[in-house]
C-alpha cells in the first residue's frame, strides 16, 4: 500500500479549512469507497484542486490500478479536448464545468465533483507498472506525459522524508499544486510518513494562506522561487509563522543574494532552510543542499538525494570525474521514469530509462562532490556564429542585480527585465555586449513589470518566445 508509513490511524491525514478534518482511519474508508466509481482499470483524467476530494480521488487510483493524469482545475478546454482525443480516457474527474461529448455520462458525484464514466472506450492495455501521468514542466495540454510507476513514486517519497526527517507530528501545507511534481511530493512525502497536510488553494499574497499556517500549526511549507520572491516582499522578517520548522525552495534558480536574504533570516526564526533540484521525470527530486551548506556552497544543487546517485557526462557519454569540469547531469535511482508517453499505445511501453535519467542540464561537480548547474542544452542559441547559454546570461545579469528573462533567435537577443530604479538599460547593454562578445546591436532590453508564468510559479518560455519570433 502507498501509504505505508501509517502507524496511528486515528491521527489526522487532511485538513480542508476550518473545519474538515480527515484522519487516516476515515482517509482508507473514504479511498475504498471512491474505488467503487471504476468499474474496469483504464485511465482517469483528474482535472482537481488542493483539496480533500482530489487528493482522495488521486490515492484510489493509484492503489486500485486506475492509472490518473493529474490536471489543474485551470486547465483550458482546448488542451483537455486535445488530451481525451489523445488518450480516450474511461473516466473523467472534474469540479468545473467541462463540455464533454456525448460518450461521457455523469455517473456520481463526490465532495462537490461529477464523476463522467464513457461507455464509449474500448478497454485498453496498460503496462502493469505504469501507476501514474504527469505533464512535464510547462506542457500542459501537450500529449508528451511522463510515465510513473508506484515504485517511483514510494522510493522518492521515502529518500525525501529521509533526508527532510519528515515524522508523523509534521504538518504540511498545500502551496503548490497538486499536478505539479513538486506539489504532489509534497503530499506524498507527507502522507507516506504518517503526516498530515493542510489542504488550501489560496495564494502567499492572501491573508487566509497565513491565518490557515497558523491556524493549524503547519510545520513545513514548500515553495518554488516565485513564491519566495512574493515572501521577500510581504517582509521576510516580519513573518509571524511560529510553528514553521522547514522551509524548502525546488522548481528553478534564486539569486546567490536572495537565497543569502532568505537563509539569513529563517536562521533568526530557527527554520531550517532547504534548496533542491529535481525534474518530473524523476517523479520529483534529485538532489538537495543541506541548511549547513547554503552559506559554505553558494548556488550549489547539493548532493543526491538518499538511494540516488548524480554523475556528469561528455558529448560522446564518458563519464567526466575531473573537478569543475562541465558535462550533462546524469542520475539513477528507483524513482526515474519509465519514460514519456506521446500516443494512447505508448501507454502499454515497458521502462525505457532504466533508472537513468540525462537531465538535459549541463552542471560542474567541485572537489567535495558538491553539484552546480551550469547552464541547458537546450538553452543555447547562435547570434552571427557565437553559441550563447541564455541560462548562463540570465545568471550573470542575476547577479548585477536585475530579475531577467532572457530569450533568443533569429540572431537577436531579448532581455526582460523587471522595473528597478538601479537600472540603465544603455549600461546594461554595453555590459552584457562585452561580457558575451556579441554586438550591442544585437541585444535588445526590455522592461516589464512582471514574467508569465506557468501554474506552478515558474516562468512560462512559450509565451516569452513569442515575443522574438
Amino acid at each position: 500500500m502507498f501509504l505505508s508509513g501509517v502507524e496511528n490511524e486515528e491521527n489526522i491525514a487532511l485538513i480542508q479549512g476550518d473545519k474538515l478534518v480527515i484522519t487516516y482511519s476515515n482517509l482508507f474508508q473514504q479511498i475504498e469507497d471512491f474505488s467503487r466509481l471504476f468499474n474496469s482499470k483504464h485511465l482517469i483524467f483528474i482535472i482537481g484542486e488542493n483539496d480533500v476530494a482530489s487528493v482522495i480521488a488521486y490515492l484510489s487510483s493509484i492503489e486500485f490500478g486506475v492509472v490518473p493524469l493529474l490536471l489543474g482545475s485551470k486547465t483550458n478546454q482546448g488542451q483537455i479536448d486535445n488530451l481525451i482525443n489523445i488518450y480516450k480516457p474511461k473516466y473523467i474527474f472534474q469540479k468545473i464545468n467541462l463540455n464533454l461529448n456525448g460518450e461521457y455520462y455523469l455517473s456520481s458525484k463526490f465532495r462537490g465533483y461529477s464523476f463522467f464514466t464513457s461507455n464509449a472506450c474500448d478497454e485498453i492495455k496498460l503496462h502493469p507498472d505504469l501507476a501514474l501521468l504527469l505533464t512535464t514542466s510547462g506542457s500542459t495540454g501537450s500529449p508528451k506525459l511522463v510515465r510513473l510507476t508506484k515504485k517511483n513514486l514510494i522510493s522518492n517519497a521515502k529518500s525525501i522524508s529521509k533526508y527532510l526527517d519528515i515524522k508523523s507530528n509534521d504538518r504540511a501545507i498545500s502551496s503548490l499544486p497538486l499536478n505539479y511534481s513538486y506539489g504532489l511530493s509534497v503530499i506524498n512525502t507527507h502522507l507516506n510518513s504518517g503526516a498530515s497536510i493542510v489542504l488550501t488553494n489560496s495564494s502567499m499574497m492572501e491573508r487566509d494562506f497565513w491565518y490557515l499556517i497558523n491556524k493549524h500549526s503547519v510545520t513545513s511549507l514548500a515553495g518554488v522561487p516565485y513564491n519566495y520572491e512574493m515572501i521577500l516582499r510581504l517582509g521576510i522578517d516580519r513573518l509571524k509563522i511560529p510553528s514553521i520548522k522547514k522551509m524548502t525552495q525546488a522548481g528553478g534558480k534564486l539569486s546567490y543574494d536572495k537565497i543569502n536574504r532568505i537563509n539569513a533570516n529563517l536562521k533568526q526564526k530557527n527554520i531550517s532552510f532547504y534548496t533542491m533540484y529535481g525534474q518530473t521525470e524523476a517523479t520529483a527530486r534529485i538532489s538537495y543542499l543541506a541548511p549547513d551548506d547554503i552559506d559554505k556552497k553558494p548556488g550549489s544543487i547539493g548532493k543526491a538525494i538518499p538511494a540516488g546517485k548524480m554523475w556528469l557526462q561528455g558529448k560522446k557519454g564518458k563519464v567526466i570525474e575531473e573537478t569543475d569540469s562541465i558535462g550533462e547531469l546524469v542520475y539513477s535511482g528507483d524513482n526515474v521514469s519509465m519514460g514519456y508517453a506521446l500516443s494512447l499505445s505508448d501507454l502499454m511501453l515497458g521502462d525505457k530509462n532504466k533508472g537513468i535519467l540525462r537531465t538535459g542540464d549541463l552542471a560542474r561537480c567541485d572537489s567535495d562532490g558538491y553539484f552546480f548547474i551550469e547552464g541547458s542544452i537546450n538553452r543555447f542559441i547562435k547570434i552571427y556564429g557565437n553559441r550563447i547559454s541564455l541560462y548562463s546570461l540570465e545568471r550573470i545579469i542575476f547577479d548585477k542585480g536585475f530579475e531577467n528573462v532572457v530569450i533568443g533567435g533569429n540572431n537577436q537577443i531579448l532581455i526582460c527585465v523587471t522595473k528597478n530604479k538601479n537600472l540603465s538599460v544603455d549600461k546594461l547593454k554595453s555590459e552584457v555586449s562585452k561580457e558575451i562578445n556579441v554586438n550591442h546591436k544585437s541585444i535588445q532590453i526590455k522592461i516589464v513589470s512582471d514574467f508569465p508564468r506557468l501554474a506552478n510559479g515558474k516562468i512560462d518560455y512559450k509565451v516569452m518566445q513569442k515575443k522574438i519570433t
